[in-house]
């Protein structure tokens, strides 16, 4: 294995962490900004399938985002149906450990951690389909 390959391994293991820390985040956020109801619970599962949604286009992309004005119109992975999933994925992960939903009652601690689990999770998906595509 070389250095680069290592090195870019290292990137896309980062990418898929950064959409788990983008999930989390965005919760917290959330909650600082509003306060707790049923209406706010499912507008944040709303925000986080966008979270995951936009995030799987980002670490699906990877480097032909970043890439020359003159590569082709598939530069990024924009494919409705997995960017579907993912985004059902953000939305169903906060609707299911929201305690406006669920009995659960997981303090906002635990669904900080399961957000953060499910978005890394979303994450390594994404650059098994990035690495597909290529």
């Amino acid at each position: 294995m070389t250095p680069r390959r290592i090195a870019v391994a290292a990137f896309d293991l980062s990418l898929a962490v950064t959409l788990g820390a983008a999930a989390r985040l965005t919760h917290v956020l959330w909650y600082r900004t509003f306060e707790t109801s049923v209406a706010v619970d499912l507008a944040g599962s709303a925000a986080m399938g966008l979270v995951f949604g936009v995030g799987h286009v980002l670490v699906a992309s990877g480097d032909r985002v970043l890439g020359p004005a003159g590569r082709d119109a598939d530069s990024w992975v924009l494919r409705p149906r997995r960017v579907t999933l993912s985004a059902a994925v953000g939305f169903l992960c906060h609707a299911g450990v929201a305690p406006a939903f669920t009995p659960f009652g997981l303090a906002p601690g635990g669904v900080n951690t399961v957000l953060a689990a499910a978005g890394v999770l979303v994450g390594l998906w994404s650059l098994a389909v990035r690495r597909t595509a290529r």
